[in-house]
């Protein structure tokens, strides 16, 4: 099969080092409130507005827009410096940052030039898991007569959400499933996120009655992943990125910045530890060093997994070729599965050597620890799914999945 990925063309784009140098200044101070973030539930208005301002939700966004313009390369670094800091404030900003591109890349000139508009700019988020909606074909639109979304991350800080409905047809029959993006004001927060991990992201459940919602605010999930964009932007390397290998790794970013962050704080912990049972210091013992040895192998290959997908993605959208076919974009899901099952084996072993003050609530290793193990529960980071998608294309086996 011919390979997409591979290029002739100019060499792709870098990272940009003053964008990610954007992401970790703020790390220190991220780090110092993780305690705050968790207890509010959500990330504090003043830290998400120096956030904003440094344009750390607009990495999606065009520069026309104002915004960065990132490649996948660059997200990946500032997104992981942020989750260096917190997962959750990483989190938050991997899902904004997957709306605005859904937005820039799918929608037309003049829903771009209306949400960019909105007061503080298009800040958006994504309720993807669909709990229930009854959804009617309208002149000129559709109306969302009820329905319910869990785990919508950002809620608190969005303007637009970007929610996943059937799509019908005059006769209520299915046609397609849609995203259709709804002003914050049309719907109602749950306040239901109460969970052991990821606490800050806020990521409510909410609900949605009697809205009219226009035809040019929804694209179908088929355009999203046959990789139709518009021709206003088909130019611009980032719009013509693979969208479902795109929006799933995009999630897995800020978890490689989490992981490093507990391999520090194990390592700061160590002097003066001794073995329980042992007359043994823990940073002298042969075992520790085993554990630290592996460990460290485990997230540096999970991390190199991740730098080689995204540079994959960029070479594909910057080769102005056809959209990256459904094989290698299969074998990007694939890869992030493997990465993050050894990022759940690593921080397991983690937590393990560090001991029993893991299981403190307010115990830093332990918040990291429930932070990755929350997040890997997310549907587009299950790993046995990303196993399953490219091993039944290798086998020959049709598509069953609507993403990839």
């Amino acid at each position: 099969m011919t390979n997409n990925c591979d290029t002739k063309s100019n060499p792709p784009e870098g990272i940009d080092e003053a964008i990610v140098a954007r992401a970790g200044e703020l790390v220190p101070e991220i780090r110092s409130r993780s305690e705050e973030i968790h207890t509010l539930g959500r990330i504090p208005r003043d830290l998400f507005d120096r956030l904003l301002e440094k344009g750390l939700f607009d990495l999606s966004t065009p520069r026309n827009r104002g915004g960065l313009q990132a490649n996948v390369k660059t997200r990946k670094a500032a997104i992981a410096e942020l989750g260096r800091g917190d997962l959750s404030v990483g989190w938050v900003a991997a899902v904004m940052n997957n709306a605005a591109w859904v937005l820039y890349a799918l929608f037309p000139q003049h829903i771009q030039d209306r949400l960019s508009a909105t007061p503080g700019g298009f800040r958006g988020c994504v309720a993807a898991s669909l709990v229930k909606a009854k959804v009617r074909k309208a002149s000129g639109g559709y109306v969302i007569e009820e329905g319910r979304w869990a785990f919508n991350s950002g809620v608190y800080h969005a303007n637009w959400d970007l929610l996943a409905i059937p799509l019908v047809n005059e006769t209520g029959d299915l046609t397609d499933l849609g995203f259709a993006l709804v002003p914050i004001e049309d719907i109602t927060i749950l306040d239901d996120w109460d969970v052991t991990g990821l606490r800050g992201t806020g990521s409510s459940g909410i609900l949605v009655k009697d809205v009219f919602v226009s035809g040019d605010l929804v694209t179908p999930a088929s355009a999203l992943f046959a990789g139709e964009t518009q021709a206003s932007l088909a130019t611009a390397p980032l719009y013509r990125t693979a969208a479902d290998p795109l929006l799933t790794i995009s999630q897995l970013f800020p978890l490689l910045g989490a992981a490093q962050t507990a391999i520090d704080i194990s390592l700061d912990r160590l002097p003066g530890r001794v073995i329980y049972g042992l007359n043994e210091m823990k940073i002298e013992s042969a075992v520790t060093h085993l554990q630290i040895g592996e460990i460290t192998a485990k997230i540096d290959a999970a991390d190199l997994l991740v730098r080689n997908s995204a540079e994959a993605l960029d070479l594909n959208a910057e080769s102005i070729g056809d959209y990256m076919p459904p094989l290698d974009r299969a074998r990007i899901r694939r890869d992030i599965a493997l990465a993050v099952r050894l990022i759940i084996e690593a921080v397991d072993m983690l937590a393990t050597s560090y001991g029993g003050s893991a299981a403190g609530v307010g115990d830093p290793m332990g918040r990291v620890w429930r932070d990755l193990r929350v997040a890997t529960l997310h549907g587009l980071l299950v790993p046995t799914t990303g196993f399953e998608l490219y091993g039944r294309l290798l086998c020959g086996q049709p598509l069953k999945a609507a993403m990839v």
